[in-house]
């Protein structure tokens, strides 16, 4: 096979991994979908935790 026929892993996109197309595409899907959540989660995250210390200072 000459160099022109050959594909190798790196020029080969069905032969990469999920997880390098994911670091090396930063528009990917479900980079986006992510970056678009984040913040409900860290408020919803920081809530429970508000909550969670509530029920602990009033069960003690």
């Amino acid at each position: 096979m000459s160099r022109l026929t050959e594909l190798s892993a790196e020029s080969d996109p069905l032969q990469r991994s999920h997880l390098s197309t994911l670091a090396a595409d930063p528009s990917h899907s479900m980079l986006s979908g992510l970056a678009a959540i984040a913040p409900r989660l860290a408020m919803t995250l920081a809530f429970a935790g508000l909550v969670q210390m509530m029920f602990d200072l009033i069960s003690r």
